[in-house]
């Protein structure tokens, strides 16, 4: 296990890849993530600093694509989109963050599947998280349970998974020698919860399909009540290529340096498999002391060689 830095981290006062790069080789860090970030990507550029900077891609956030991107797409979301004309533009950015991942040398890219069309389902998540603090009080001023707004999401879910699983099956078409990482994610509504990342590698048992564990995402599913944080690991442990390492404070705020925040590292690096690709993904405002202590903090732990 050797520790990587995601690109979603740059320096506060240049969001340049050269900075960026340079920043990163100063931390001590060998390894990266290209992340998706406000840092715009440019193969030919990338690889040049890379090779100035000495640094190895280890694994490629989708979307990774030199194409103008619609917003709501710029992470690959529209992967399980039920809008055929929106799925099929999923499949086409996230093959082209697979191939500039093989340019590039990564092992991995990092899938986000997407999530049924709820509305209001950020501020739904915050009715959430408050009800996991204050109970049936909140509910009542609310003027919703926890149960109706869980069964928004499981009426739509099923046909939102179908589709994710034929975005997957055509994507393994062209993935040659890339693994494909579903990640955990953190929204209640977005795939795939715990029981669906089941279904989905039971789907697939193609090595080249497996589950990547974003620590602070597990984290703030095990605040609302919807996944013990540790289940997705002991369950799918196995199957694990990679996972994103950051901190979490108060429950629900994530991508803060390891130290900064609550989570106990420990029982994760338990039931991590030791080739398992290790990604430490920061928030851009935290400044190089910040990271560099969180990474020596991880180490210290056991997180390396």
């Amino acid at each position: 296990m050797t520790l990587a830095l995601s690109t979603a981290w740059y320096p506060r006062s240049d969001a340049r890849i050269a900075p960026t790069l340079q920043a990163i080789q100063r931390m001590g860090f060998e390894r990266i993530e290209i992340g998706v970030s406000t840092v715009r990507f440019r193969l030919k550029k990338f690889k040049k600093w890379l090779d100035r900077c000495g640094l190895k891609v280890v694994s490629v956030h989708n979307v990774c694509a030199e194409r103008k991107l619609d917003e709501a797409n710029r992470r690959g979301d529209w992967l399980a989109s039920t809008d055929e004309n929106e799925r099929r533009k999923g499949v086409e950015v996230t093959l082209e963050s697979i191939a500039n991942a093989k340019e590039l040398g990564a092992a991995a890219v990092v899938l986000h599947l997407g999530s049924p069309p709820i509305p209001e389902k950020w501020e739904k998540q915050n009715h959430l998280y408050r009800i996991a603090r204050e109970g049936a009080a909140a509910e009542i001023e609310l003027g919703v349970t926890r149960a109706e707004l869980l069964a928004q999401r499981a009426e739509l879910a099923p046909a939102c998974l179908e589709a994710a699983c034929r975005s997957l099956e055509e994507l393994l078409e062209k993935s040659a020698g890339i693994q494909l990482g579903i990640e955990s994610r953190m929204g209640w509504h977005e795939l795939p919860s715990l029981e669906e990342l089941g279904a989905v590698l039971g789907r697939f048992p193609d090595p080249r399909v497996g589950y990547w564990h974003d620590v602070g995402h597990a984290v703030i599913q095990g605040y609302m009540g919807l996944a013990d944080e540790l289940e997705w690991l002991r369950r799918h442990g196995r199957r694990t290529i990679g996972a994103h390492l950051h901190d979490v404070k108060d429950g629900t705020s994530d991508h803060y340096p390891p130290g900064l925040g609550h989570v106990d590292f420990e029982p994760i690096l338990e039931l991590l498999p030791a080739e398992a690709i290790l990604v430490m993904e920061m928030s851009s405002g935290f400044i190089e002391e910040e990271i560099a202590l969180g990474k020596r903090r991880l180490e210290e732990m056991g997180f390396c060689d």
